[in-house]
């Protein structure tokens, strides 16, 4: 039980890059794929609001960056924790 609760401990179930960009979350759930990049899918509602001129480049670009920067710290500060959690486990066994 302990075990399973450090585990959780590691994931970062807070995760909010979006925040802030609520206009850009209500166009995407206008897109045709759920997991869209709104990069390069076709029918992409948010590339179709900076087209017609509703969302400013300079605004998704700040989104996607924002975006991008939040997970890559995610995922750098979860394997931080799980390389010190196995050194711990590591030190366990040899005391």
């Amino acid at each position: 039980m302990k075990k399973n609760k450090m585990v959780r401990d590691f994931v970062d179930t807070e995760f909010t890059a979006e925040a802030g960009y609520e206009d850009i979350l209500e166009l995407s759930r206008a897109c045709k794929y759920s997991n869209c990049t709104h990069i390069t899918e076709e029918d992409c509602a948010v590339q179709r609001a900076i087209q017609e001129g509703t969302l400013s480049v300079e605004r998704f670009n700040a989104f996607y960056k924002d975006k991008n920067e939040a997970e890559y710290v995610t995922k750098q500060k979860n394997k931080t924790k799980a390389i010190e959690y196995m050194k711990q486990r590591d030190l366990f066994k040899r005391s």
